[in-house]
């Protein structure tokens, strides 16, 4: 067996601030309760169709939206934990990956090492940003 000191994580601190116009406000009907769903920048490939859910304790992609993004099943590495939702029923992930996630507003552009849990099953969204992204 061969181990390895882990090199220190570096913490990336942001001061991009999300912000919305009146003009965005317009199609919204108030009290509202919609999702926020915003497309994102993984490496070179950008990503529609993602779910911002502050409730999350995961950064969840689905495996869908993974082939899609042309990453191979050698990218991906063992997850050995259970997924378990509101109901109490749970899902084994097929596995765990770690992507660069650019959040750009020009000039400023933030990168963040992400690990996600690769599902495979269906769903309306390709990814879930949980918190520990946010």
């Amino acid at each position: 067996m061969h181990l390895e000191q882990r090199p220190q994580k570096l913490q990336w601190v942001s001061d991009i601030d999300i912000t919305f116009t009146e003009q965005d406000a317009r199609e919204v009907h108030y009290p509202h309760i919609d999702a926020l769903v915003i497309k994102i920048n993984y490496g070179s490939t950008q990503l529609w169709q993602v779910l911002v859910d502050n409730g999350s304790a995961i950064d969840i992609i689905y495996y869908d939206a993974f082939k899609k993004m042309r990453f191979s099943d050698n990218d991906l590495k063992p997850a050995i934990t259970l997924l378990y939702g509101f109901t109490s029923d749970s899902i084994m992930p097929r596995s765990m990956i770690e992507l660069i996630v650019n959040v750009r507003t020009y000039p400023r552009v933030s990168m963040v090492m992400t690990q996600f849990l690769v599902v495979d099953c269906l769903f309306a969204f390709n990814t879930i940003l949980g918190r520990p992204i946010l």
